[in-house]
């Protein structure tokens, strides 16, 4: 699935270099996405007097696509996920946020500072076992874009799922280098 994934990503990045939706200015449809670390990617619960918590590392992986109103500001949708494996399921996890996120850069292209924050929902799959419902989720980061349609940040989720007796709570925190055409 990791192998399916990064060929999609490479894919989509190649071909949205190409195409003539993108003329290198930071205005109109953007397209692109990342890869990288996850330092921490917690789930957890409480049914009355368990608690209970399971938090890994794993890989980071991110897609945004959208459009920007000018040089500064971008709205796109973005899918925020990590891919982990738990000790207390023996099994492999996927967790992360997809929704509306916004992105304001704070300098010109190739060399700014940025910000992001996003609402929308979270997700949690276990391989083996019925998924959960989706259930709300926020997206908070920043980072920098250290060349033109590269940068790097820093992505902090969190947001909750549920199963018919549980509710569930995550968090994620990502760190990702990510290809963006515009």
């Amino acid at each position: 699935m990791k192998r399916i994934t990064t060929v999609l990503i490479v894919t989509i990045l190649c071909l949205a270099c190409s195409s003539m939706a993108f003329d290198g200015n930071r205005k109109g449809f953007v397209l692109g996405g990342g890869l990288g670390f996850t330092p921490s990617a917690e789930w957890g619960f409480e049914l009355g007097s368990v608690d209970f918590s399971e938090d890994g590392l794993g890989f980071g992986l991110h897609l945004v696509i959208g459009g920007a109103f000018d040089e500064h500001n971008m709205l796109v949708y973005e899918g925020n996920v990590v891919g982990w494996k738990s000790d207390v399921v023996d099994t492999d996890l996927t967790q992360g946020f997809n929704g509306a996120a916004f992105y304001h850069y704070f300098g010109p292209v190739g060399k700014s500072a940025f910000a992001v924050g996003g609402i929308g929902f979270y997700v949690f799959n276990a391989d083996g076992y019925e998924n959960n419902d989706p259930g709300f989720g926020m997206l908070l980061g920043g980072g920098y874009e250290f060349a033109r349609h590269w940068q790097a940040g820093v992505y902090f989720s969190f947001g909750k799922t549920s199963d018919p007796f549980v509710d569930y709570n995550h968090h994620h925190i990502s760190i990702l280098v990510s290809g963006i055409a515009f």
